[in-house]
């Protein structure tokens, strides 16, 4: 019998239990607290890694993805790229090619706008500390956080959120599982979150099929060497054409088998879908392969989708309220 055989049939077995235990039954939305938005305001609706997004990502109930990087004085701040030339407005183009952690200093770049690049409105946004970012979480424990590392290194990121009080919100986020193990030790059993995902962006075709799961594997490997040690939560990078012969990239079959797999080990499955991410009906059928939340750019399509599973869900329980409610039997007169 080849590995992945074995896989399957460990990962269905124990699955099944966990089922059976309602822990990632059908139709669950227990773990829809875990979706979260792509640097907190995805590709078009806030701007990039703002204290304001954060905010306005959390006042609709759902958790935000960060970007987190240091200055070149040691400054923890929120920000994808390594230079401010995407986001920031009214500095020079020499300042824009600069590279944020070698070259400028926290009071360099504290004022910059870095809203109005999507919009005027919100020319008044700035780049926030990691500091700011956790003063703003702590005492609203809902408000959860997975913070990408994008150079602050796990240990800097561990004490920060020590120092604020709100280490049980954040998940250290990337596709680095050496790293997540390294989060791990210094919080001693703090969250994680591993995204697996690969470019460039797929064409439906078998070729690309091939590359996507082979890397999925590859990555997947690395985590069964430890037993899946240290893995809170996965978030899978998909595709989805659904005109195509193989609408999902990695293929709905492939999602599946992994899928039941991190399930078999207790670990919620998140899935991002970057190409489709724009219709309700890419999170729809995610949840049906198995996704326990999901990761978008277009938080305001996935606050409707859950919104509606919840709905479902809410409605269905009702449902079984009533059912038994008629088994009962009538109540005595007095």
């Amino acid at each position: 019998m080849n590995r992945n055989a074995i896989h399957a049939i460990a990962a269905a077995i124990v699955t099944l239990s966990l089922a059976a235990s309602g822990l990632f039954a059908e139709g669950r939305t227990d773990l829809l607290h875990l979706s979260h938005v792509h640097r907190g305001g995805g590709k078009l609706e806030r701007p990039d890694n703002t204290l304001e997004t954060f905010l306005w990502c959390w006042g609709n109930g759902s958790a935000l993805e960060c970007d987190c990087r240091r200055t070149k004085d040691g400054v923890g701040i929120m920000l994808h790229d390594k230079t401010l030339k995407r986001t920031a407005r009214g500095i020079s183009a020499a300042m824009a090619d600069r590279l944020v952690s070698e070259d400028l200093t926290w009071d360099e770049i504290k004022d910059v706008d870095v809203g109005s690049y999507l919009d005027p409105q919100y020319s008044s946004e700035r780049i926030p500390t990691i500091e700011a970012t956790f003063a703003a979480m702590k005492g609203r424990p809902k408000w959860l956080c997975f913070v990408d590392e994008k150079g602050a290194g796990p240990e800097y990121i561990a004490a920060k959120a020590r120092e604020a009080g709100v280490l049980d919100q954040v998940y250290y986020t990337g596709q680095d599982y050496e790293k997540a193990l390294e989060w791990n030790k210094a919080t001693g059993g703090g969250k994680t979150l591993i995204w697996i995902g690969t470019w460039p962006k797929p064409k439906h075709n078998a070729a690309d099929i091939a590359r996507f799961e082979e890397h999925f594997e590859k990555k997947m490997d690395e985590m069964r060497a430890n037993g899946f040690r240290g893995v809170s939560a996965v978030s899978l990078h998909t595709y989805y054409k659904p005109d195509a012969d193989e609408p999902f990239v990695p293929r709905e079959e492939y999602l599946r088998k992994i899928i039941a797999e991190f399930h078999a080990h207790g670990i919620p499955v998140c899935s991002i879908p970057f190409r489709g991410g724009d219709k309700e009906e890419v999170y729809f059928k995610l949840h049906e392969l198995g996704c326990d939340g999901f990761s978008t750019d277009y938080p305001s399509v996935m606050f409707s989708v859950i919104r509606k599973l919840r709905e479902k869900a809410a409605d269905e329980d009702l449902s079984k309220r009533d059912i038994w409610h008629d088994d009962l039997p009538p109540p005595e007169a007095d």
